[in-house]
């Protein structure tokens, strides 16, 4: 069973990886307790919502190569709509959501990683530096990398939650403020 076809999201890309890893990330953020949220619109008759949540899951997929999660959405879709999709339905819908976003990290995790890789012993320069460099450059930062980066890097607990949110919501430009300003 194909989650995430890869080739076909590159395409719609043009071949950009790290737009596509970036959009993959978002996609995972925003969309990981879709089956949640759909469940307490429908305990709540709120049926617009819900079918709304869908219709843009059922977008993004069908954009970025989710073939089941855009199969399944676009039947769940009418029935959360009208209020007649059954628990199992949204179930079914989970299970897909979490085959897909699991696929999606795969595939960022294996086969992209743009960064060179860190020596162990890499010190907090080191580390703000490369960081540093990623960031100006708009490099997607693979989660694996991020923890890497942070586990390396010496901050502030309340600094490092604030940087890493920044390059969690793609805001580079915060990213870079913030690690500059740590580095005075």
């Amino acid at each position: 069973m194909t989650y995430f076809n890869s080739e076909f999201a590159l395409t719609q890309l043009n071949g950009n990886n790290e737009l596509l890893c970036r959009l993959l990330t978002k996609f995972n953020t925003d969309y990981g307790n879709a089956q949640q949220d759909i469940q307490t619109y429908l305990d709540s008759d709120n049926t617009d919502s819900a079918s709304l949540l869908i219709h843009t899951i059922k977008g993004v997929a069908g954009n970025l190569g989710m073939i089941q999660l855009h199969e399944l959405a676009s039947a769940l879709e009418p029935k959360c709509k009208n209020g007649a999709a059954t628990a199992s339905e949204i179930a079914d819908f989970g299970t897909t959501m979490t085959a897909t976003i699991a696929a999606i990290e795969h595939f960022i995790d294996t086969e992209f990683s743009p960064q060179a890789a860190l020596p162990q012993d890499a010190n907090t320069e080191q580390v703000s530096q490369s960081l540093e460099s990623v960031l100006e450059k708009n490099q997607f930062i693979p989660p694996n990398k991020l923890a890497q980066y942070m586990q390396n890097l010496e901050l502030e607990p309340n600094k490092k939650e604030d940087l890493v949110l920044a390059i969690q919501q793609l805001n580079y430009a915060a990213a870079l403020t913030l690690l500059r300003s740590v580095n005075k």
